[in-house]
């Protein structure tokens, strides 16, 4: 998703609806929801060293889990 194509949905919200980021984390189609933490500019590099380290990327860095 292009951060053009996110503003465009989010624009279809009300602004002052809370944020949470939602996730599988292995595959099972067992959802994970969390708080967004931070939104910053980054490589594609993730923790495991594997990524693209040649393309900036807009990062929406999630909590480990919603506090709601």
């Amino acid at each position: 998703m292009k951060v053009k194509e996110l503003i465009e949905q989010l624009s279809k919200l009300n602004p002052e609806m809370e944020v949470l980021g939602e996730f599988d984390s292995d595959g099972d189609d067992f959802m994970l929801k969390a708080d967004v933490s931070e939104v910053y500019i980054d490589n594609g590099v993730d923790d495991t060293l594997m990524g693209d380290e040649d393309n900036e990327y807009c990062i929406i860095k999630l909590q480990g889990s919603a506090n709601k």
